[in-house]
């Protein structure tokens, strides 16, 4: 196996579509008009540093949304992400809410801060989240253990709630809440076992959302592998960082866009094809796909599936 090969082995095994890719291509170019977020008020946590701002931040700038507004807990970050959305496109309203959002109250005021500023968001992006020591579940420290399920979850749940609260339970405008998941919440690697359980829960909290709250569309996004400060702590990823902060940003910009209900509840990867699944959208909904599930036989019944 050559090293491009191996570099893309991980992509590979877990492809939904025949094509997959890992730098931004035409379907998902947030300076599509087709994808343009005109008039819409982006919320990104997580957003002065990474993904919140090489990504999201970026990209949802490039697509011309009316304000881009940022939450992290380094204000100087934030700054930074500002200048960055305002190179790109210099007539965005920015607004900077330096909290943790872990913190119910602090969520709760910039929330409030936020509609009466710049008016009801439209698209929520949680990419706020904690990566705890690379060490085995019994080894965690209660305290850095706990803090990535407190981070990762708890600041996902208050974020979302004081969302809805400004969007309403029904929303008559298009809204949308993309959730940051990994390839870790699919399996078990080493030494990421509060990180690969915090982000299952991800998935069961927007599982609930779409559930609750037809009328939005919740997703989980896994971004791939990109060599932010966080994939680049874990040592045994360093050969597959490869996916590009474009092409997750891209990723959620079209899911932002558009008519993507029938996505909602489930776990999409930014390596997949949109347009390809776009083309089954009918077969992802008739068999219930990109849901988590456990497979067995119950009683006397066989082949049956449970939706997690």
């Amino acid at each position: 196996m050559t090293d491009v090969e191996h570099a893309d082995e991980g992509t590979k095994r877990l492809a939904f579509t025949t094509k997959n890719y890992r730098v931004v291509y035409p379907a998902i170019d947030p300076t599509r008009a087709e994808l343009s977020q005109q008039g819409k008020v982006i919320v990104i946590t997580g957003a002065s540093r990474g993904l919140g701002r090489l990504s999201f931040a970026a990209s949802f700038a490039q697509a011309g949304a009316a304000a881009i507004v940022l939450i992290g807990r380094s204000a100087s970050g934030l700054v930074e992400t500002e200048k960055l959305v305002l190179e790109i496109n210099p007539s965005i309203k920015v607004l900077r809410f330096a909290l943790d959002v872990i913190d119910e109250t602090a969520v709760n005021n910039a929330f409030k801060e936020i509609t009466a500023q710049v008016g009801v968001p439209h698209v929520l992006i949680n990419n706020a989240g904690n990566l705890a020591p690379l060490v085995s579940t019994v080894e965690s420290s209660l305290d850095s253990w706990w803090n990535c399920h407190e981070v990762t979850v708890k600041g996902t749940f208050l974020v979302t709630k004081a969302f809805i609260k400004e969007t309403g339970s029904s929303p008559s405008a298009p809204t949308s809440i993309i959730t940051i998941t990994s390839q870790a919440s699919l399996g078990t690697p080493p030494g990421m076992g509060a990180y690969s359980m915090a982000k299952l829960a991800l998935s069961k909290l927007m599982a609930y959302i779409a559930s609750e709250h037809p009328d939005i569309t919740a997703v989980v996004l896994d971004p791939g592998i990109v060599a932010t400060e966080m994939g680049h702590s874990v040592p045994f990823l360093a050969p597959f960082l490869n996916d590009t902060p474009e092409l997750v940003g891209g990723s959620g910009v079209w899911l932002a866009s558009g008519d993507r209900k029938y996505l909602s509840g489930r776990y999409v990867s930014a390596n997949w094809d949109v347009e390809e699944i776009e083309r089954r959208k009918d077969e992802i909904v008739s068999e219930n796909q990109l849901k988590y599930f456990i497979k067995a036989n119950f009683a006397n019944y066989d082949d049956v599936t449970v939706q997690y």
